[in-house]
């Protein structure tokens, strides 16, 4: 049998202190704050990129409600005129407006997708109202307008444009809202 291996005291010291100093080596310290670091940018750019979509969001409702806001003023005129107007928006430093009204004709058959095109046959309005008589032949001998199958009925329209400009990160942006009103019905 062997016998039991005897161990100094300075040994036995050393066998301690070796113990109670063991910990991380440099290239493991190393690896977790590269990890720790790379982990904390990302994070950092996910929350700068948040603030970005939501200040920009922020802006589009903005810019969206002012829009409707000026579409209704100019909707609540008793009587519209081709006009342009430019200006700024009180309260909302950076933000313009530009406003157009225009008047137009349109042509129904075109608007409903008939008409004279090459592609297309040519269908008369009530054909495209489920081949039933839908008055527009009606509406159309009242107006005294003999052209009714060939063009549908033109009629005069304002289209209203409501622009609103913004400011952004890099310049400025807009937002351009646009809708028909009959001149006469």
């Amino acid at each position: 049998m062997q016998e039991p291996i005897q161990i100094s005291e300075k040994m036995k010291y050393h066998l301690k202190s070796y113990k109670l100093r063991r910990g991380f080596s440099l290239i493991e310290v190393a690896i977790a704050l590269a990890i720790a670091s790379s982990s904390m940018v990302w994070t950092y750019s996910l929350i700068s990129n948040a603030l970005t979509m939501k200040k920009k969001a922020a802006d589009i409702s903005n810019a969206v409600q002012l829009a409707k806001i000026k579409m209704a003023q100019i909707d609540s005129s008793s009587r519209l005129e081709t006009d342009s107007v430019k200006g700024e928006i009180p309260g909302y430093r950076g933000y313009r407006f530009e406003t157009e009204v225009k008047e137009e004709e349109l042509d129904l058959l075109k608007l409903a997708g008939g008409g004279k095109d090459k592609d297309k046959p040519s269908k008369s309005p009530d054909d495209l109202l489920g081949g039933q008589d839908s008055g527009m032949s009606k509406l159309l001998a009242k107006r005294g307008k003999g052209q009714g199958s060939e063009t549908g009925g033109i009629i005069k329209v304002f289209r209203v444009k409501v622009k609103i400009i913004y400011p952004s990160g890099f310049g400025e942006e807009s937002f351009t809202a646009e809708t028909f009103k009959a001149s006469k019905f």
